[in-house]
């Protein structure tokens, strides 16, 4: 289990899934650390589902999202090759009415929605749904 005062990651043996939860708003400087820091703790427990708990972090910001998109999912792929990565991002209703209002927020979210990127990813309002998912293949 990896713990900080904003990141908590917890392996699920019985799941075989990573539990990835912010407690708090990200840090100035921390974002890419925190989202490299799960792609080792999933290299480390060798699971390519991980369920991503954003609910409690503020709404990304435009760059954030293109480079989670563009720069971290791409990494994941690579890290996890040949596995294929499936992400659940489990998000508040308030976040997802952000995404929606934002037409560069929606950009994003559909280039790292493209099946042919290599990982699988879908968008949850409800936990047990989001791990029901990424149980399902």
């Amino acid at each position: 289990m990896y713990s900080s005062p904003s990141l908590n990651i917890q392996y699920r043996p019985d799941l075989d899934m990573l539990a990835v939860r912010w407690l708090d708003a990200l840090q100035p400087g921390q974002f890419e650390q925190d989202y490299r820091t799960i792609i080792t703790e999933g290299l480390t427990h060798g699971t390519p589902r991980w369920l991503v708990d954003v609910r409690r972090r503020p709404h990304p910001t435009p760059s954030m999202a293109e480079w989670a998109a563009n720069v971290w999912l791409p990494e994941v792929v690579a890290a996890l090759a040949p596995r294929r990565p499936r992400l659940a991002y489990l998000i508040s209703p308030s976040r997802e009415e952000a995404l929606q209002a934002s037409p560069t927020l929606q950009a994003s979210m559909q280039a790292a929605s493209d099946p042919h990127r290599g990982y699988d990813v879908a968008i949850f309002n409800n936990e047990g749904e989001a791990t029901q998912w990424l149980l399902a293949h």
